[in-house]
């Protein structure tokens, strides 16, 4: 693959870093808490089609700058619709709302581990974003709302489809109704993420969590997205079919046969991924 080929790409309102087998998305509107403007909605596609499809990373961070993970979608965009009679709000929302719906079917394709690093505000769209990752690290600085139902908005990004699936429907809508501020500490007592650290250790953590993830069969962390994404849709007849096929297709890689060999050597199996 070309240097080319493998260069992210150049964005305005999100920077991608790649460091070895690790990548950083980052939401970079830090004067606005990193609320999702139509541009960054529109990168946010560009960006999880190049992570899903090109990128040669075999875990992904996503944060926010400075102070914010995210505060949703960018209210003054809604204000100038209010304020305007000319502006066809609820049209330019539909749209926006199918741009940013592609960047989550995209972001779910990605076939690696993704790690949300929530570092501060985590609200409406931006929630919903780290809900759609597969693990969620929170700073103690963080905080998490649902937030729609404040401007009398119903909820997007994902927010009902992941929060479910996550807490369960019953707590789920419980939360969406009342719709609370969530510290750091209530939402991993929720369930809604795995640990709670330091401000100052957030990316560090996430980065040692990334990196052990990494080590990790590409295969085996691949089917294990897909097969527990598809679980809950799938009738047990065709997800046991899915399993079947998936362990098939793994016993022809020299990942299995790696680490077939190190078990019985007593050693640890070095993962590339072939």
């Amino acid at each position: 693959m070309s240097t080319q080929t493998i260069a992210p790409p150049e964005l305005e309102t999100l920077q991608i870093e790649v460091d070895g087998e690790i990548g950083t998305l980052t939401l970079n509107r830090p004067d606005s808490l990193n609320a999702m403007s139509p541009q960054m909605i529109g990168e946010l596609v560009e960006a999880f089609a190049w992570l899903a499809d090109l990128a040669p990373l075999r875990a992904l961070i996503i944060t926010g700058a400075e102070r914010a993970f995210s505060a949703g979608g960018d209210v003054n965009w809604f204000r100038e619709g209010v304020e305007s009679e000319e502006i066809d709000l609820p049209s330019n929302v539909r749209r926006g709302a199918e741009v940013l719906h592609q960047a989550i079917v995209d972001m779910q394709r990605i076939s690696y581990p993704v790690i949300a690093a929530v570092n501060g505000p985590a609200a409406g769209a931006g929630f919903s974003l780290a809900l759609a990752c597969d693990i969620r690290i929170a700073s103690e600085d963080a905080f998490f709302a649902c937030a729609y139902g404040r401007i009398g908005a119903s909820p997007d990004g994902g927010m009902t489809y992941f929060l479910p699936r996550v807490i369960g429907p019953s707590k789920a809508l419980e939360l969406l109704l009342n719709d609370p501020n969530l510290t750091a500490q209530d939402a991993l007592e929720a369930g809604l993420v795995s640990e709670v650290v330091p401000a100052d250790a957030l990316m560090d953590r996430a980065r040692e969590k990334a990196t052990k993830l990494a080590a990790k069969a590409p295969h085996y962390v691949r089917m294990a997205k897909l097969l527990c994404r598809q679980s809950l849709e799938n009738s047990l007849a065709d997800h046991l079919q899915l399993e079947r096929h998936g362990i098939a297709d793994s016993m022809g890689t020299e990942d299995l046969r790696a680490g077939v060999t190190a078990f019985f050597a007593g050693e640890e199996p070095e993962f590339t991924g072939s």
